[in-house]
C-alpha cells in the first residue's frame, strides 16, 4: 500500500484535469525515491508488470505501477535508440511525462489533414519545438503528432491514460528499418517493434537505474 493506490481516476475526458493529476503523481514519484526503488524491485514478482516492461524500437520501459481499474500505468523509460527516434506519431491515449535524466528536443507537429486516421509526412508542419531537461513536464492529449530527439542516457517517468482509439499512426515512410528493431528474445524468433523485455533485460535495466542514481 502506497499513497499511489489512493490516486483517483485518470479516466476523464478534460485534458487539463488529467494534466494536473498526473504532475501530481509524476512529482511526487520523482520526490520518493524508496517509492520509486520499491516499484522497481517489485516488478519480477508481478506478472502484470513484467508483462508490460518492454523493449521496443524507441527505447526500453519498465512497468512501474499499473492501475487498469483508474485508467493509467505510470512507467519508466529508458535506454533510447538513438537512430530511431525521427518518427513523427501519435498514441492511442493521452499522457504526461516527467524528464529524470539527460533530455531531448521535442518536437509537436501540427496535422493538416485532420484530427482522426494515418497521416504521412507531408501531411504534417512544425508548430512547437522546445527543450526538455531535467524536471521538465509535459501532457499530451492523443490527437497529437510529436517526436522526442532524445540524448543518450535519458531516464523518463511516464504516465498514460485509457485508450481513445484503435490504434495509434506513425509517419511509415520514416520507420526504422528492420535490422535496427530490438534482437528477438529467443533464437529462431522474428524481431518485433515491441516485446516484452525478458528477465535478463529487466535485471541490465535495473542495474542501470542504480548505477545513475536513480534509485537505491
Amino acid at each position: 500500500m502506497s499513497w499511489l493506490d489512493l490516486v483517483p481516476s485518470l479516466d476523464r475526458g478534460n485534458l487539463r484535469d488529467m494534466q494536473r493529476l498526473s504532475r501530481q503523481i509524476l512529482d511526487g514519484l520523482a520526490g520518493d525515491r524508496s517509492l520509486m526503488s520499491r516499484l522497481v524491485e517489485e516488478i519480477p514478482y508481478d506478472p502484470e508488470r513484467i508483462a508490460h516492461s518492454r523493449v521496443t524500437l524507441l527505447l526500453n520501459r519498465l512497468s512501474l505501477y499499473r492501475a487498469p481499474d483508474d485508467g493509467f500505468e505510470i512507467r519508466m523509460n529508458m535506454n533510447p535508440r538513438l537512430d530511431n527516434q525521427l518518427v513523427p506519431h501519435d498514441h492511442c491515449y493521452a499522457f504526461a511525462t516527467r524528464i529524470l535524466q539527460g533530455g531531448y528536443v521535442h518536437v509537436v507537429r501540427r496535422r493538416t489533414n485532420g484530427w482522426e486516421g494515418a497521416f504521412t509526412g507531408d501531411d504534417l508542419e512544425p508548430a512547437i519545438v522546445t527543450i526538455e531537461r531535467p524536471g521538465s513536464a509535459y501532457t499530451l492529449g492523443h490527437q497529437v503528432v510529436h517526436q522526442a530527439i532524445m540524448q543518450p542516457r535519458t531516464v523518463t517517468l511516464f504516465i498514460r491514460g485509457p485508450r481513445r482509439k484503435e490504434a495509434s499512426h506513425a509517419v511509415a515512410e520514416l520507420m526504422p528499418s528492420r535490422d535496427s528493431w530490438p534482437p528477438a528474445a529467443e533464437e529462431g524468433a522474428e524481431a518485433a517493434e515491441s516485446r516484452p523485455a525478458t528477465l535478463d533485460e529487466y535485471r541490465a535495466m535495473h542495474k542501470y537505474l542504480r548505477e545513475c542514481s536513480l534509485i537505491d
